[in-house]
Formats: structure tokens, sequence, C-alpha cells
């Protein structure tokens, strides 16, 4: 029987040679479509033999299987595309890091994610960001890499002030959003999405190891509240001031995970409301940002008000991404029943419990007003008579509804 370790290497390699020769040889982009669903087959069957064979942990296969379901839908909305706004390797370099990483055996699983601290250095690096931002995302990325390579040869304290920092990195909670945002808002069509979802998968398997290294100190919980209430105010406003799409969507994902946050200083359990709420925000987020990647393949970078009422001519695309926003809208209200059903409140958290109502209110308003800003400006409204509109194919339109289903099948087992 193949070992852990060769099994999860493969998981890597393969991708890493897929990307390789898409760099450097002339495969064509239909042949390399058809790669690349072989690549997510063997991942999702890798993850499979792992799981039963080794007795992987559930939340690592579930987490995991988010990240393979997101990527086979990006692949997907292609099939049918003679070419594509997104360069269809980086998700499978994307796949394959984050994947060994959750799955593989300890401690070489935290040299894989090194792995995907570095991808997204040099797709950070290679990014046409301003030279400060770029700095910065850069910097915070070479933190989490010597914080992932000594992670295993300190004690419990160090344990968790390391993992503590990874956390906050991968769900991204303000001031350590600058990777995040930076990494996000200039990754190149659908490939938003797939960072999106490996990250906040990756940062959900720290928050739920941090539940037995960091004490359950009431101090620590109204410090991560408060501080989760200022990010999402500052996400908060960083939307309403934003006309890219992807820029937005990128702050409205934070705005959602600093309620995350808020709410693990009040209720425990955190694996079975935090990580399906988790899970459920990445897969709209994804959704939303491989329809308007479907925009922009079509007229180019979609700015918020210049292509306005795109129902009319495109219904197919008003319907199902007004059903995304639709769940958006709602995303703020599952943790709470989430939390409420599935364990107790934890005890001593007056001071707590006053900030997260604030951050719930917060959240639901501005996340409200921001959608719906997205959809009356997009969707709505008069259609431009200088524009051929064609409305989604049929791979386009299959991405986009299991990408409604996995939300929702999120939604039902939280």
């Amino acid at each position: 029987m193949a070992s852990e370790f060769s099994i999860t290497l493969l998981a890597v390699l393969i991708p890493l040679v897929l990307w390789l020769l898409n760099r450097t040889g002339r495969i064509s982009h239909s042949i390399f479509q058809v790669l690349a669903m072989l690549c997510i087959g063997w991942e999702a069957g890798t993850i499979l033999y792992v799981y039963a064979a080794f007795e992987t942990a559930r939340i690592a296969t579930y987490l995991s299987a988010a990240v393979i379901f997101s990527t086979f839908c990006v692949v997907l909305g292609q099939w049918d595309s003679k070419r594509s706004s997104t360069p269809l390797d980086e998700p499978l370099v994307v796949l394959g890091l984050c994947l060994a990483a959750l799955c593989g055996p300890a401690p070489v699983n935290r040299y894989f994610l090194i792995g995907l601290f570095a991808f997204a250095a040099f797709s950070l690096y290679r990014s046409k960001l301003s030279a400060t931002r770029k700095t910065i995302g850069l910097a915070q990325a070479a933190i989490a890499i010597v914080l992932s390579s000594v992670f295993f040869w300190g004690g419990d304290s160090f344990d968790g002030s390391a993992g503590l920092f990874l956390a906050v990195t991968l769900v991204p909670l303000p001031p350590f959003h600058v990777l995040f945002t930076s990494l996000v808002g200039s990754a190149r069509g659908m490939l938003s999405g797939v960072w999106t979802v490996a990250f906040l998968a990756l940062g959900l398997a720290e928050i739920h190891n941090l539940q037995t290294v960091i004490p359950m100190v009431t101090e620590i919980h109204v410090a991560i509240a408060f501080l989760a209430l200022l990010g999402g105010l500052y996400a908060s406003l960083k939307c309403l001031g934003q006309n890219q799409i992807h820029v937005l969507l990128t702050y409205a994902t934070i705005v959602h995970v600093t309620l995350l946050w808020g709410l693990t200083t009040v209720f425990s359990s955190f694996s079975e409301w935090g990580i399906p709420f988790g899970i459920t925000v990445g897969l709209v987020m994804n959704g939303l940002f491989v329809a308007y990647a479907f925009v922009q393949q079509r007229y180019g970078s979609p700015t918020i008000g210049n292509l306005p009422g795109l129902a009319s001519p495109m219904p197919r695309l008003g319907t199902l991404v007004g059903l995304l926003i639709s769940i958006a809208v709602l995303l703020p209200i599952i943790p709470i029943f989430g939390g409420i059903t599935t364990m107790p409140a934890t005890e001593n958290q007056g001071g707590s419990l006053v900030i997260i109502s604030l951050l719930f209110v917060g959240v639901w308003m501005f996340g409200s007003w921001h959608f719906s800003h997205v959809l009356h400006h997009t969707l709505f409204g008069k259609a431009r008579s200088d524009i051929p509109y064609t409305d989604l194919r049929v791979a386009e339109i299959c991405s986009l509804v299991l990408i409604i289903f996995g939300a929702s099948f999120s939604i039902l087992i939280n």
C-alpha cells in the first residue's frame, strides 16, 4: 500500500507538472481543459483514498471537498469557451497545494502550506498592484512562511500565537487582511474565487485547531470580538467606496468572516456551525466571482454602473446572480441559528455579546446595502444599445447552478 506521504506528494506534483507544461509547451486550450478535468478527478480520488485508508479527519476531508468542488466549477465554466479570462493551470496548483496542506501527514503538511504561501507571493509579485500594497502583502506572506516553517518546533504557547497569525491571515481579519485583499483583488478572472475558497478552507482548519490550544479566557474573547467589530466596520466602509466588482466582493468576504471571528467568542463547537458557515461564504463569493468573470470575458473588466441592465439581455445570468446575491444577503443569519441550535453559548461573555450584537447588525445592514447596490447597478436599469449581449452558455450555467447547489447544501448542514 502506498504511503500517505507519497499519495499526498502526487496530489501536488501532478498539478505542478501540468502548470509547467502549460507554461513551457504548446498545449491547446481545449486539450488542457480535458487534462484539468482529469487532474481534478485525480485529486478527488486521492482525498477519498486518503480518508478511507489513513483515517483522515472528517473536517479536513470536508474542507478539501469544498476546494475541489470550487475548482471544478471554475474549470467547467470555461469548458465551451475558446479563450479564457482565467489561466486554468493556476487553479490546479492552488488546489494541489491546498489539499496537501489540509490532508497531508503532520508535520509535512506544513511544508505544503509554505508552498501555497510561496505561490501566493509569486502571484502577488507578478500583479500590477502599487508598490506599497505589494510590499505589505509580500511581507505578510513571508511572516506566514516563517511561522509555518517553525510551527512544530515550539511549545504550546508558540503554537497558539503562530496558529493565530496564520488564522487571521487566511480567514482575513483586519488589519491582517492585506495579503488576502491584494491577492484576491488582483487575481485574473475566476482565480479570485479559487483563492478565496482555498484561503478560507485552510483558515477554518487553523481556527478549529486553535480551539484546543488557545485558553478560553474572557479577555481574549473580548479582544477578538472588539477587533472583529472594528474590522467589519472598516471592510464595510471600503465596500461603500468601491466601483470595481472584484475589489468590492473581496471586502464583502472580509465583512462576513469578521462575523465568524466574532461568534467564535460566543459559541463553542466551532466545527458544527463555523466551518459550514465559512465554506458557504467561500462558495457564494466564488459564484459571484465566476459570474462576473463571464461578464469580464465578454465585455472587459466590469465596473459598477458601466454595464447596467444585464438582466434584460442576459436573463439566465440575471437569474443566477440574483439567487447568489439573495443567499449572500441572508448569510449573517446562518451562523446565529447554527450556533444557537448546535451548542449552548459559553459562560461569562457579557462584553462579547454586546459587541457581537453590534457586529451582527452592522454586517447585515452594510451587507444588504452593498449587495443590493451591485444588484441594482448591474442587473437592473436600461441596457446599453451599443453592446451585442450574449447570454450564458450551457457550461457556464451548469457551473453557477452547481455553485448555488453547493452553497445551499452547506447551509442545510449548518
